[in-house]
C-alpha cells in the first residue's frame, strides 16, 4: 500500500514538473492566448476620450484622401476655440505635401500657435521589437518642421502583433538605439500629457497586455468634418483626443482578441489604450514563481485526493473535476482582476495528473484484480470471488487479524479404508469425495483453504467480512453430512467402503493473509482459534458424534438449531475448558 501511495504522489510531481518545464518553454503559447481572449467582458468607457474620426462621410464631405496639410492646420485652429487637454495625431506626415511647401508650413504654424499639446507619431520597423526591453535603430518620423514646434511631443505608436496576428499588447517605451533615447507609446504620452491620473503609473514595463473596452465602436467618435466646421468644437473640448482613421478603405485596421470580425482601426486601439491607462485597467501576467507554485499545487492536489480516497472509484475523479472547474473559475476571476494566470498549463497539470492516476491506477487495479483472481479463484465461490473483485479495498493480502470461523473434518478410520483399496481406486473415492464436500464449502461463502491428507481446512469471515460466518459455516456442515449420505450410497452400489467424517467449528480471532516464502506462499489462516477447531474435530471420535462446535461459535449463529451439549473439555495451551455441543437430531443419526 505504501509504494501504491508512493507512486501516486510521483504521478502527481511529475505532471507538476512536466507542465512547468512547458510552461517555461512557453509551449502553447498560441492556445493560451485563445482562451484568455474568452475571457473579455465589457469595460466602462472614459468620458474624457474620443476619437476624431476621419471615416467615409469625413472623406465624402472634405475630399479624396490624403487631404492638404491645411485641413489639419485648420482643425488645429478651430479646436484651440475649446481645447482639449490633448491632441494625438495618428497621421505621421513623413514626406513634404504634394501640394507644395506652402502647405506644409500651414500645418507648422497651426501647431507652433496650439495651445494645447499635441502628439505626433513615430513608428519603428515592427520586426525589430523583440524582447522585453524593445529597442529599434529606424523609426519613420514627421518631418522636421513638424516635430520640431513646441506643443508637440513624438511618440511611437508601435503595436505588438501576436503570432495568430492578433493585437494584444503594446510596448510603453521603445528606447531608439540611433539617438540613445526612450520613446513612450503614443497613448500613453497623450494620457499624461492630458493631466489626468494614470494609476499604478510605475508598473508600466515590458511590454503589456491592451484592456480593450468593448468591440470597434465602444468610445466615442466624432466625425472629423464636424470638428473642421466647428460643429462639433463643445465635444472636443476638455477630452483626450485621437485623431486618426476608421475608413475602410483606408485599411488601417487589425485583429482584436475580441473575436472573429473584430478588426479595429488603429486609432482606436490606441484609444482603448489611453482609457486603459486612465481608468486603471491592467492585465499583469502572473509571476513566474507564482505561477509554478499554482501549477504544482494543481497538479499535487489530486494525488493527495487520489490518496486521501485511495478505495473509491468514482468519488475522487468527480472531486478533481470540480477542484478543476473552481480553478478554471479562479483563474477567470484572476483575469478580470487584472492577473494573467496561465490557464492552459495549470489546468493542464491537473488534468495530466488526473489522466495519469486514473490510468494508473486503472492497470494497477487490474493487475492487483488479476492477482486476487489467481488468489482466490481455487478457494472461494464465484459468487464471493465476483464480492472481492467488486470491492477490493475490503481486501488485504498481507497479514491481518480477523475473527473468523474456522472449519475442520476428517475422515474416520482413513487407514482401514486405504488398506482396503488399492490406490488407484483411492484415489479416484477421494477425489469424489474432496469434490462433494468442497462444492458445499463454496456454496455456503467459505474459502477452501487446503487438504490435509484426507483432511479439509476452510474458513468464513474472511477475506470480506461475513455477519453469518458462524451460520454459513455449520449450513455448510449439516449439507456435507446430507450429501455425504448420498456419495455412501453410491459407494456402497460400486461394493467401494463407505465414509465417515468428523467436523469440527470454532469462532476467534486469527491471522488471515498471505503467508508462506517469497517462492511461494498461499492465503490462509494461523492462530490458537485454527488449533481449537482441529482439536473440536478429533474429538468427534471421543463423543461419537459427526460435528462439534464451540460455544463462540455457538453464539454467534443467528439462526436457530437444535443442540446437545456435550460438557467442558481442555484444550492443550488454554487454561480454562470450552464448552462445546452438537448438533441434535437427524445429523447425528445419519452415520455412526
Amino acid at each position: 500500500m505504501k509504494s501504491h501511495i508512493l507512486a501516486i504522489a510521483f504521478i502527481g510531481a511529475m505532471s507538476g514538473a512536466l507542465a512547468i518545464a512547458s510552461f517555461s518553454l512557453g509551449l502553447f503559447s498560441g492556445l493560451e492566448s485563445f482562451f484568455e481572449d474568452l475571457f473579455f467582458t465589457e469595460k466602462a468607457v472614459s468620458r474624457h476620450i474620443v476619437i476624431a474620426d476621419i471615416d467615409n462621410e469625413s472623406i465624402n464631405t472634405i475630399g479624396q484622401w490624403p487631404w492638404p496639410r491645411s485641413v489639419f492646420a485648420k482643425a488645429i485652429i478651430e479646436m484651440s476655440k475649446n481645447p482639449p487637454q490633448t491632441l494625438g495625431i495618428d497621421v505621421i506626415f513623413p514626406e513634404h505635401s504634394r501640394i507644395g511647401i506652402g502647405d506644409d508650413n500651414e500645418l507648422a504654424r497651426a501647431l507652433q500657435s496650439a495651445s494645447y499639446p499635441i502628439i505626433m507619431p513615430i513608428e519603428a520597423d515592427p520586426l525589430s521589437l523583440q524582447g522585453e526591453k524593445p529597442s529599434a535603430n529606424n523609426f519613420v518620423r514627421p518631418l522636421p518642421e513638424f516635430a520640431s514646434q513646441r506643443s508637440v511631443t513624438l511618440a511611437h505608436v508601435n503595436l505588438i502583433l501576436d503570432r495568430d496576428g492578433i493585437v494584444r499588447k503594446f510596448p510603453p517605451k521603445i528606447f531608439d538605439r540611433t539617438a540613445s533615447t526612450t520613446i513612450n507609446a503614443f497613448s500613453y504620452e497623450a494620457a499624461r500629457k492630458s493631466g489626468y491620473p494614470i494609476p499604478n503609473e510605475e508598473d508600466l514595463l515590458g511590454m503589456n497586455r491592451i484592456v480593450f473596452a468593448g468591440p470597434t465602436g465602444s468610445i466615442l467618435r466624432i466625425p472629423f468634418w464636424k470638428i473642421l466646421d466647428g460643429s462639433a468644437s463643445e465635444l472636443v473640448k476638455g477630452k483626450i483626443v485621437f485623431l486618426g482613421a476608421t475608413a475602410a478603405d483606408l485599411h488601417d485596421e487589425k485583429p482584436t482578441p475580441l473575436g472573429r470580425g473584430t478588426e479595429m482601426p488603429g486609432v482606436e486601439i490606441q484609444a482603448n489604450i489611453a482609457n486603459m491607462l486612465i481608468s486603471g485597467y491592467r492585465l499583469t501576467p502572473l509571476h513566474q514563481a507564482y505561477s509554478n507554485l499554482w501549477i504544482l499545487i494543481a497538479a499535487l492536489l489530486p494525488a493527495l485526493i487520489f490518496i486521501v480516497l485511495r478505495h473509491r472509484t468514482i468519488q475522487p475523479i468527480l472531486i478533481n473535476i470540480f477542484f478543476g472547474g473552481v480553478q478554471t473559475l479562479a483563474v477567470v476571476f484572476a483575469f478580470e482582476s487584472g492577473v494573467v494566470a496561465n490557464i492552459i498549463h495549470i489546468n493542464g497539470a491537473w488534468i495530466l495528473s488526473t489522466s495519469a492516476i486514473v490510468a494508473y491506477r486503472y492497470f494497477f487495479g487490474e493487475r492487483e484484480r488479476a492477482q486476487m483472481r489467481k488468489t482466490f479463484s481455487k478457494y472461494v465461490s464465484k459468487d464471493v470471488l465476483e464480492e472481492i473483485l467488486k470491492h477490493p479495498e475490503m481486501v488485504k493480502l498481507g497479514g491481518e487479524e480477523k475473527e473468523i470461523t474456522v472449519f475442520f473434518s476428517d475422515i474416520r478410520g482413513f487407514t482401514t479404508i486405504s488398506e482396503k483399496t488399492t490406490p488407484k481406486e483411492l484415489v479416484r473415492i477421494l477425489n469424489e469425495y474432496f469434490t462433494s464436500m468442497s462444492e458445499e464449502v463454496l456454496n455456503h461463502k467459505g474459502v477452501l483453504d487446503k487438504y490435509i491428507g484426507d483432511a479439509i481446512m476452510a474458513f468464513w469471515g474472511a477475506p470480506i467480512e461475513d455477519p453469518d460466518q458462524a451460520d454459513n459455516a455449520l449450513r455448510a456442515s449439516i449439507a456435507m453430512m446430507q450429501k455425504l449420505k448420498i456419495l455412501n450410497e453410491k459407494l456402497q452400489k460400486n461394493g467401494d467402503p463407505e465414509i465417515n467424517i468428523g467436523i469440527g467449528l470454532y469462532t476467534g480471532p486469527a491471522i488471515v493473509g498471505n503467508i508462506g516464502s517469497e517462492m511461494r506462499f498461499d492465503y490462509t489462516i494461523i492462530g490458537d482459534t485454527v488449533n481449537v477447531a482441529s482439536r473440536l474435530e478429533g474429538l468427534n471420535k471421543e463423543f461419537k458424534t459427526n460435528i462439534i462446535i464451540g460455544e463462540s461459535t455457538k453464539n454467534k449463529l443467528r439462526g436457530a438449531y437444535s443442540f446437545k451439549p456435550l460438557g467442558s473439555v481442555s484444550v492443550k495451551g488454554r487454561k480454562e475448558p470450552l464448552n462445546i455441543y452438537t448438533v441434535d437430531g437427524e445429523i447425528k443419526n445419519t452415520l455412526q
